[in-house]
């Protein structure tokens, strides 16, 4: 997990109140009772990304975006297509976002941590840095301690290459934030997924951690021992308050120990796993589903799904590529379109991620594609260029399918005048024998 515990720590948390005995009186007098010491709460980053679904989702939509190229693009000599702007400063900007964003990250990196810091901070901030003449230097991943709406100004930390931190009120045209798709009230910030999951997660993590439990303890069914009948007191005898306290105190040694006395039992009482139990694993695979709708991932791609065919792996990879990656790609473009451009450069410039090498689909399924574009107008160079192939000589020339005409068109005319005509039809020597 050190692809994201890096950021936030390794740390995970321990359910507190079934390590030691002496815990259950200290229990037995909270006026919560030791049932929520049971449970394990998922409510923070490092927490989230020990459920499992929650660190592969999170982590295969940072290593997406980061597979997807940012280039800065701008019209070509003819005003058609969009190409990469390799003069200037645009060659500065490309070299900032595909290959080295600042001396410690290169640009596949910081796109990766910037999704890891929307989904779990539920913000992301990455600091211009400009030189005197307002040129972009480094592209820097902050962390944010507020937002002034009154100067426009965020206070942002991030590391250098010194091993410094640097501190900082900087403009907000200095600062690309990217939120999370929840916004906080205040409309400014996001919030991370996790807040509205907690309840799901923690569901999830408290499932995995009785199980844990169990398979730690063999598997073991528990027992009641009880003394005789005759030393039995009866239960008018105690108040409520002493009825509490002795139910908490059973409630916590049959959960720590799995031989325990009670008073007035003649006899020993097994307990096993019930139906109710056995359901609570069912709902382990629910809980699962509502983790995979949280983040927008479909479960083949949590490899949820061990029988799951290679039709419907791809079939989810297009759906979560078009559905999820898509209109984050569309959110990061929009950022770096208003922190690098101007009004005047709109239609002429742009920038843009570059996700045709990701929405490929095997070999055979992109030859009928290309064969349908072709078929539709598109140049072979134009082709050729979606995977990287130089052009060819008279790859430039237009092309479409003539498998269907008009009638009486010149492709279905014998003459070839493309117009039917009134003369006959010459005869053939066979024909001129039998007049």
């Amino acid at each position: 997990m050190g692809f994201l515990t890096n950021i936030f720590g390794g740390g995970v948390q321990k359910r507190e109140g079934a390590a030691t005995p002496s815990t259950a009186s200290q229990k037995a007098e909270t006026q919560t009772g030791s049932f929520k010491e049971k449970v394990v709460r998922v409510d923070n980053p490092n927490q989230s990304l020990t459920v499992s679904a929650v660190y592969r989702a999170v982590e295969l939509k940072a290593k997406t975006l980061g597979s997807m190229e940012m280039q800065y693009q701008r019209r070509d000599s003819a005003g058609g297509n969009f190409v990469a702007n390799m003069y200037g400063d645009g060659r500065t900007l490309n070299w900032l976002l595909q290959k080295q964003a600042n001396p410690i990250m290169t640009g596949c990196e910081l796109f990766q941590q910037m999704s890891i810091h929307r989904e779990l901070l539920g913000n992301a901030f990455v600091y211009i840095e400009r030189d005197e003449y307002g040129k972009p230097l480094h592209l820097w991943l902050a962390l944010c301690g507020g937002y002034n709406p009154m100067t426009g100004t965020y206070t942002l930390t991030w590391n250098t290459d010194r091993g410094m931190v640097n501190r900082a009120e900087v403009p907000a045209a200095d600062v690309i934030h990217w939120r999370n798709t929840y916004r906080h009230y205040d409309g400014y910030m996001g919030i991370p997924t996790h807040v509205y999951a907690i309840q799901t997660l923690s569901m999830i993590a408290t499932q995995k951690a009785l199980a844990t439990e169990t398979a730690a303890k063999g598997g073991r069914v528990k027992l009641l021992i009880g003394e005789e009948k005759g030393s039995q007191i009866g239960l008018g005898m105690y108040n409520k308050e002493t009825m509490q306290k002795y139910a908490d105190e059973i409630d916590d040694r049959i959960y720590v120990k799995d031989v325990t006395a009670l008073r007035g039992l003649d006899k020993v009482i097994p307990i096993s796993m019930t139906a109710q139990d056995m359901q609570m694993m069912d709902m382990l695979g629910i809980s699962l589903d509502d983790c995979a709708r949280y983040y927008a991932t479909p479960r083949p791609l949590l490899m949820l799904d061990t029988n799951s065919h290679y039709n419907d792996y791809t079939n989810a990879t297009m759906e979560y590529l078009q559905r999820t990656i898509a209109p984050l790609a569309r959110e990061l473009e929009d950022l770096f379109d208003t922190k690098f451009l101007t009004q005047y450069d709109f239609g002429q410039r742009r920038f843009h991620m570059c996700e045709l090498p990701l929405l490929r689909m095997d070999l055979e399924k992109q030859a009928k594609v290309d064969q349908l574009h072709l078929q539709m107008g598109w140049t072979v160079n134009e082709i050729r260029n979606q995977y990287d192939m130089p052009a060819i000589e008279k790859g430039d020339t237009p092309y479409v399918s003539t498998n269907l005409a008009e009638l009486g068109s010149e492709k279905l005319s014998k003459n070839g005048g493309g117009k039917p005509t009134d003369e006959p039809a010459p005869k053939t020597d066979g024909e001129e024998g039998q007049k």
